[in-house]
């Protein structure tokens, strides 16, 4: 008798301590998924590029469809240093999140730099069945064995040089030109093979370099010119259009593996609305940007774009050594 209530006291204690540890797992499940997770995202670009505009109203967006457990704070105007810091920063997992070129990204990851080469993208379509198809998902996976995980791609018009000495209607005319670039090998060589003297220098400093005459000139989309107030210190936009790298939005792996699986899922398919939405209000932005120029007094010109065409073509020959033929064939496709 003695033996038969020992064991029913005993299994009485074990029933108690399971539903003690149910309790608490469910308590402690319950309090994971209700946490705040705060994630910074990094950008280069002033607060009123379309970029960081989209990206707060997709911030809006998360925090409401999240009821505030993930929540995204965009942190502009080069607060955490220049595109090259971010990527290191993601590989590192210092940087959560960011938007950065491709332009900047060829110089860790050279496959990239196929949507970077000179005169690829004849219009936006081309653009986005180059990014939504199998070469943009290729490069995801590239970015991904490296710790950065693509979420998204946006565009950023098609890159122009703009200068504070004279309209380019022909290469010779960039000649003795000081033209920033990225801090890409890629850029470097097509803007000295148009011409110019490319010198690389991160874009938060370009504006006072071109103030203080340290640099002749830039290139960049319209939209670029016109938000960051460059159009005060270049009055010459020649529409040379010879980039259209696309950016991409993304998230170091380090930061993504410790999300709990719904917000991956969540981010991850959000992203996909915060994409199409960019592409379309790019595109509407860049020609009214053109616009609006034009009004704050900048002389803007067409150029003979086959002169151009003609003069990087041993450029592209060069790098399409280094980003891999298989690569180029799925952009082409």
């Amino acid at each position: 008798m003695r033996i038969a209530l020992k064991k029913f006291f005993f299994l009485g204690f074990l029933l108690s301590l399971l539903i003690v540890f149910f309790i608490f797992s469910v308590c402690a499940s319950g309090e994971a998924e209700s946490k705040t997770i705060v994630l910074r995202i990094a950008s280069v670009s002033g607060p009123a590029h379309l970029h960081n505009i989209v990206m707060r109203k997709w911030a809006e967006k998360v925090e409401e469809e999240t009821n505030g457990r993930l929540i995204l704070k965009v942190l502009d105007s080069a607060q955490l240093g220049g595109e090259r810091d971010y990527i290191e920063g993601m590989q590192l997992g210092n940087i959560e999140m960011t938007q950065v070129s491709v332009g900047n990204m060829g110089g860790f990851f050279p496959q990239v730099m196929v949507f970077a080469l000179p005169y690829v993208f004849q219009d936006y379509e081309e653009i986005k069945a180059a990014t939504r198809g199998p070469a943009g998902e290729k490069i995801f996976e590239i970015l991904e064995s490296k710790n950065i995980k693509g979420l998204t791609w946006f565009t950023n018009g098609f890159r122009s040089v703009f200068n504070s000495v004279r309209p380019i209607y022909k290469p010779s005319d960039l000649n003795g030109l000081k033209i920033r670039v990225m801090e890409s090998p890629l850029m470097v060589g097509t803007l000295n093979a148009m011409g110019a003297s490319a010198t690389p220098m991160a874009y938060g400093e370009l504006y006072t370099a071109l103030q203080q005459g340290v640099m002749d000139g830039a290139e960049n989309a319209p939209g670029n010119m016109l938000n960051d107030k460059f159009y005060e210190v270049c009055k010459y936009l020649s529409l040379t259009e010879h980039f259209s790298p696309p950016g991409i939005v993304a998230i170091s792996t380090h930061v993504y593996n410790k999300l709990p699986k719904d917000l991956q899922d969540y981010l991850v398919e959000s992203a996909k609305w915060l994409g199409e939405y960019e592409m379309n209000k790019d595109k509407e932005m860049q020609e009214q940007a053109v616009e609006e120029l034009k009004n704050k007094g900048v002389q803007v010109n067409k150029v003979d774009k086959e002169l151009f065409t003609n003069a990087v073509k041993p450029v592209i020959d060069e790098f399409s050594e280094r980003i891999g033929q298989d690569i180029i064939d799925l952009v082409l496709k």
